[in-house]
């Protein structure tokens, strides 16, 4: 029953990163239009939420269903890694603040704001290649216990 469970992890945990660092960034969005200005401590918890959940989805990644049977795996691992590290810097970013105690100024403001859209994008374009490996190419879906697209074999040089 756990391996049933573990191989079904990915697709369980990945839904979690996508909602957290949206809402995160729209919360964020909400406060800096609204007042102008964001504390540090509004939304920590979220953004850090999002990166623990974002390393967890990549961590349960089950890359060797992958393997040989689709073009655009690569774009979607390195997304996800490059959404897990920004993810990060913007928990780091807002620990060092919180950790000062002080507010964002009008420049960091902008560039905090332009990291955490970045996020979003990020994490809708992994989504977006996540979607196309499964429901275009059907890496991963078994149908009664068979693989619709099984993973091709790995052939070692000579």
């Amino acid at each position: 029953m756990f391996q049933e469970v573990w191989s079904h992890m990915h697709p369980i945990v990945v839904h979690f990163p996508i909602v957290l660092i949206i809402i995160a960034t729209c919360y964020d969005l909400f406060w800096i239009i609204t007042k102008q200005r964001i504390s540090p401590k509004q939304g920590f918890w979220l953004w850090t939420l999002a990166f623990l959940t974002a390393w967890l989805a990549v961590g349960t990644g089950p890359e060797e269903d992958a393997r040989g049977n689709t073009n655009v795996f690569e774009y979607h691992q390195n997304l996800a890694d490059l959404t897990t590290g920004l993810t990060f810097i913007v928990v780091a970013f807002r620990f060092f603040f919180l950790f000062k105690k002080k507010e964002f100024r009008k420049s960091l403001l902008i560039i905090y704001c332009l990291l955490s859209l970045t996020c979003s994008a990020a994490i809708l374009s992994v989504g977006y290649f996540g979607g196309k490996m499964v429901y275009d190419q059907g890496v991963g879906v078994k149908m009664n216990g068979k693989y619709v697209n099984p993973p091709k074999p790995e052939h070692h040089g000579d």
